[in-house]
């Protein structure tokens, strides 16, 4: 289940409409974005009718989800992660090409990778 926030909202909203769900022993997974805030209800939401949720003034409206890998879907997180590393931007509208081997056998292998791609100038 998504809760998506009113763009008014305030974070005492957010923290209020999050209790109600922990309240009834289910996880909530916060997101602030720059638009809005989402609540993402990890559990079994049939323990919660949405329009008891809907009719608080801070709710824009409630969505059930059925789609799997919830803390990873852009229905939960609409704005793209950004990582920094070592001053290199990955992700967002950032390409970054990024190689390894499929699997790792030993801790040898991920070292004589390691001084091949240093070697050839990674």
């Amino acid at each position: 289940m998504i809760i998506v926030m009113k763009t008014t909202a305030t974070a005492k909203d957010v923290e209020k409409v999050s209790k109600i769900i922990t309240d009834k022993g289910l996880r909530v997974s916060v997101v602030n974005g720059t638009e809005q805030s989402v609540i993402g209800v990890i559990g079994d939401t049939t323990k919660i009718d949405p329009r008891a949720i809907e009719v608080d003034i801070a709710v824009d409206h409630v969505m059930r989800v059925s789609e799997p890998y919830k803390l990873a879907n852009r229905a939960f997180h609409p704005d793209d992660t950004v990582v920094d590393v070592e001053g290199v931007k990955v992700g967002g509208e950032n390409l970054a090409l990024i190689a390894g081997p499929c699997s790792v056998e030993s801790e040898e292998q991920v070292i004589e990778i390691a001084k091949a791609a240093k070697k050839a100038g990674a």
